[in-house]
């Protein structure tokens, strides 16, 4: 392998790393706008149950609650994977970086 096919791979795995990341960051804000969705609606449940508990509420309130343990595991998980990539890419860089 060539010096400039060493580079052009090394290009490729930077682009690919790069696009995984936007995606991952797409992936993200979804994920916050449903977890903040999720926490208003966790609120007004809990205020109609204070209201007037009805086993409905308290269905629908420990759905909500699941379902916020849920969006807050994906986060971690885009962001464990993010960090991952990250460290990828920084690799690349400094390899890209390193006199020939």
């Amino acid at each position: 392998m060539t010096s400039d096919d060493a580079f052009q791979t090394l290009m490729a795995e930077r682009y690919a790393i790069v696009a995984k990341l936007t995606e991952l960051n797409s992936a993200q804000l979804t994920r916050e706008g449903r977890r903040a969705g999720v926490e208003f609606e966790l609120s007004r449940c809990r205020q109609d149950l204070a209201a007037e508990p009805t086993p409905e509420l308290s269905a629908r309130l420990a759905e909500l609650e699941r379902e916020h343990r849920d969006a807050i595991e994906q986060t971690k998980k885009i962001e464990a994977e993010r960090e991952a990539l990250i460290l990828k890419l920084e690799d690349i860089v400094h390899r890209l970086n390193e006199p020939h």
